[in-house]
């Protein structure tokens, strides 16, 4: 079932527009992320959708009704800030309680529902610390426990944890992610992390210049993004310029020909497409015995160990590709040496060509 709908949803400034015409449905119960990169309109969709800005034009419905002009106060949705804005006079507990005060709800009710909350974020023994003695996870839990404690019908969070450490952020993204399927509830998250996004949703909207370029599960956009801009921003990527000639073959810079499943004649590729294969679909060899058409010949021109696993960037006839690969796949990796790099057919993606607009 669909809760939340957006239709036409537009916002200019003056004459340039930070969002541009989006349509887009989120499910009931899901996560669903607001990706892409500073300037794309993500925060301000949030805003829109939190009743914190006005749309020039389109349509905010939830649960069927129609909340375009309703003020953000009476939407009945929770928010987490950037900053958190947390007040730092207050102890969690009344942190927590803020919003059940201002709806006037007893306070015994609200006794009850704050010890429900330290519960569920695990930080019962903190109710009576001022938030300014927490640590970074902690006011990001209590931030958290304060949006859902009149239990909203969405929670928004416009990210949230882009102020803590690596470490941290990693685990909160865990902790949030738990915590949201455990509640069930709707829930819209803007990152400009992908990695985020790709740990966390259930469903990420891409977006670039104000509108939405592609929407769909993390490992759907991640295999088969719709464009050059899609493909660059989700993870890492080899994406080569291509040139088509009417068979069932591809040239890269190089000169080479390969062979690719999604031929352009079966596709309708025509035009300015790009080739995408992922650094993980690339196989190195040391030794190649059969030289088929999507093996070519290189050197090792770079090496990145992160212990784990490998980035080599292997610099080819007119272009360079990036394969990862395991200490354990190729132990005596090193720069300098020569290369046979496959590009498997199946792994190997045309996709639109970014263009200006």
């Amino acid at each position: 079932m669909t809760h939340l709908t957006l239709q036409a949803v537009t916002k200019r400034f003056h004459t340039a527009y930070a969002v541009d015409h989006v349509d887009l449905a989120v499910p009931d119960g899901k996560l669903v992320c607001f990706l892409g990169p500073s300037g794309c309109g993500k925060t301000t969709l949030l805003r829109i959708i939190a009743g914190l800005e006005t749309a020039t034009s389109g349509t905010v419905a939830f649960a069927g009704r129609d909340l375009t002009h309703v003020p953000a106060n009476q939407r009945d949705f929770g928010m987490v800030f950037q900053s958190l804005a947390l007040f730092p006079h207050m102890t969690v507990a009344q942190n927590i309680a803020y919003p059940l005060r201002l709806r006037r709800v007893a306070k015994d009710a609200q006794a009850v529902r704050v010890a429900e909350l330290l519960d569920l974020i695990q930080l019962p023994h903190m109710a009576d610390r001022p938030v300014s003695r927490l640590s970074g996870g902690q006011r990001q839990r209590v931030a958290i426990a304060r949006a859902i404690a009149s239990s909203p019908k969405l929670l928004l969070l416009d990210e949230p944890l882009s102020a803590l450490d690596a470490k941290l952020r990693e685990a909160m993204q865990v902790e949030i992610r738990l915590l949201q399927q455990r509640l069930g509830i709707t829930t819209i998250m803007v990152t400009h992390d992908q990695r985020e996004a790709m740990t966390m949703a259930d469903e990420i909207v891409v977006m670039e210049k104000g509108r939405i370029a592609q929407v769909g599960k993390p490992l759907d956009i991640y295999r088969n993004p719709v464009s050059e801009f899609v493909a660059d921003f989700i993870g890492l990527g080899n994406i080569l310029p291509v040139t088509l000639d009417g068979t069932d073959r591809i040239g890269l810079p190089g000169g080479q020909q390969i062979i690719v499943d999604a031929a352009p004649r079966a596709t309708g590729a025509t035009g300015d497409v790009r080739l995408l294969i992922r650094p993980e679909d690339v196989s190195m060899r040391t030794v190649m015995t059969d030289r088929g058409p999507n093996v070519l010949a290189g050197k090792v021109a770079f090496i990145r160990d992160v212990g784990s696993s490998l980035e080599a960037t292997i610099d080819c006839a007119g272009f360079t590709l990036t394969a990862a690969t395991t200490p354990r796949e190729t132990p005596d990796l090193r720069v300098g040496m020569p290369i046979y790099a496959e590009l498997p057919p199946h792994a190997c993606k045309l996709i639109a060509a970014r263009t200006a607009h």
